[in-house]
């Protein structure tokens, strides 16, 4: 009698051990669902901001040497209000 009771036990215990298993297998694919959808759009994200980026860095290149002419106008200006101020 003893025997059927454990046996029942732990037919049981592995009855509900396979029903968590299958909600944990479940949730894990409908989050690899949701990963997979995230990471499509990040990579549609990044292929739509790429062209903005590489024109913004050109922008950015074709400024430089202007702006390294106005530091260097404005260090002859201030070194000129140096002078003036002495």
């Amino acid at each position: 009698m003893l025997w059927w009771i454990s046996g029942g036990v732990v037919l049981l215990a592995l009855i509900v051990l396979a029903l968590i298993a299958l909600r944990v297998v479940g949730s894990l694919r409908r989050f690899g669902i949701a990963a997979q959808s995230l990471q499509r759009r990040l990579l549609d994200g990044q292929q739509r901001l790429e062209p903005h980026l590489l024109r913004l860095q050109e922008t950015a290149e074709a400024m430089q040497p202007r702006l390294e002419a106005m530091q260097e106008q404005a260090l002859i200006i201030q070194a000129r209000r140096g002078d003036a101020d002495n």
